[in-house]
């Protein structure tokens, strides 16, 4: 019954839903009064479920007789694709299993995959990492009532608004201004359809760290619209991780844009000792730069470091190694504590619950294993007598502040030089244009202390 009201739920559901998940906890390897016809309805719900886009999710915990969870039993035949898995009892491993179940994966398009003139298969594109967008209505300070934003081109000499066919575009072309409509402009745009076009193969070490243009995205096959897409897709991505290619494509995200060329890192499904899935099955297409994107940079010569100091950060490095890290299991701060602000401003209360920044270093605990380490890295490094350079130091906004401070008790503020002054409106965070002049900064800083 429970499973109906769920189902139930997701179906009369108007709005979109990131993922549709049911999660069974049960030290039960068959319900009780299990016959032949609840088994079969059973049975039968569970796969309408599954053609509806809700997944079923099966969490044991140890069995209630002592024994062995036995999922033959009756789940089998509700979840036939289930991973098996040591049952646990420990709350903090069952928070982790549920915490990886959860599916955060955001879908972000649907798109053809175009491997040859006469094979296409589909794929869904998909964001592995980023923060989800923003979701926030701008409300009337007054009323409360949500209000729409509108922008608008004015022209500067009369502040009259133009209409979208009375704006223009221009170009320097040598010393000449070259203006163009928009309609001239969406005509010299080069427009694709929709989708990824394959255009060949290379070895996986010619993609280097700095070829990578933008965020990637990650993706994995669909049968909703080519039949037979999971087969070919996993087939593909199986050969080219055994020989250690990647490919080369030609993506257009959305209709009528130029897209971009990219690479398919395939990247295989990975599980760890207790079959729980750590990275999933499916490609990385990395965004690759155009000719025009890559730059040459100059770099001044720097001073190497001695072998002296190469050990010492070897040694700093093996005591604070993190034997375990993942990082699916570490919460975003930020979004941690804006939940707790509005929970609070909800809720009224008096106080706002603060919340665990696991990102910070545990600087007592870093301490402890690699002290003495850190210091004789610290003394190889920096020895005594050590002169760091004027453009290391950090800003002194202590002494400008005074300095500004007496000066303008005296009235001899006009004698500070222009560096001190700017440095003090960035030291009180007082904004000042970058060109501003000397004039203007002794005016904003006069204005500022009263």
């Amino acid at each position: 019954s429970s499973g109906i009201h769920a189902e139930y739920g997701y179906t009369s559901c108007v709005k979109k839903l990131g993922t549709r998940l049911i999660m069974i906890f049960t030290n039960v390897s068959e319900p009780r009064d299990m016959n032949n016809k609840t088994r079969q309805l059973a049975t039968t719900k569970a796969r309408d479920m599954s053609e509806l886009g809700i997944t079923i999710s099966i969490i044991t915990l140890p069995a209630a007789d002592g024994g062995d969870f036995n999922m033959e039993k009756f789940y089998s035949a509700l979840v036939p694709d289930h991973e098996a898995m040591s049952p646990t009892n420990d709350i903090e491993d069952l928070s982790q299993r549920v915490h990886r179940r959860e599916n955060k994966v955001r879908m972000t398009a649907s798109m053809p995959f175009v491997v040859g003139p006469e094979l296409t298969i589909g794929v869904q594109c998909c964001n592995l990492f980023g923060e989800p967008p923003a979701k926030h209505i701008n409300l009337c300070s007054k009323t409360n009532e949500p209000v729409i934003c509108e922008s608008s081109v004015v022209r500067e000499t009369d502040r009259t608004t133009l209409a979208p066919y009375e704006v223009h575009r221009s170009a320097k072309f040598g010393s000449q201004t070259v203006i163009f409509s928009q309609d001239e402009v969406d005509q010299m745009k080069v427009r694709s359809d929709k989708g990824i076009y394959l255009v060949g193969f290379r070895p996986a070490k010619d993609i280097k760290t700095h070829h990578v243009a933008g965020k990637s995205l990650f993706l994995r096959p669909t049968e909703t619209v080519y039949n037979g897409s999971t087969s070919f897709f996993v087939a593909l991505l199986t050969r080219l991780h055994a020989r250690e290619m990647v490919g080369l494509v030609h993506c257009v995200p959305r209709e009528g844009t130029a897209g971009f060329i990219g690479a398919l890192v395939p990247q295989p499904e990975e599980r760890d000792e207790d079959n729980e899935q750590v990275r999933p099955l499916g490609f990385h297409l990395i965004h690759l730069p155009f000719a025009d994107d890559i730059r040459k940079l100059t770099y001044e010569p720097t001073n190497q470091p001695s072998p002296a100091q190469v050990e010492a950060a070897k040694a700093v490095v093996n005591k604070l190694k993190a034997k375990q890290f993942n990082s699916s299991l570490v919460e975003n701060p930020t979004v941690l504590q804006f939940n707790k602000t509005l929970e609070a401003i909800a809720l009224e209360k008096d106080k706002i619950e603060e919340t665990d920044d696991n990102t910070k270093p545990d600087v007592e605990r870093m301490t402890k294993r690699a002290g003495s380490e850190m210091q004789q890295l610290n003394s190889a490094v920096f020895p005594s007598g050590y002169d760091v350079p004027a453009d290391c130091k950090k800003p002194d906004y202590k002494r400008v502040i005074t300095l500004v401070q007496n000066r303008q008790r005296e009235g001899t503020l006009a004698k500070v030089s222009v560096a001190d002054l700017r440095l003090y409106c960035k030291g009180v965070r007082l904004k000042v244009s970058s060109t501003a002049k000397k004039g203007d900064l002794l005016e904003a800083i006069k204005k500022f202390l009263g």
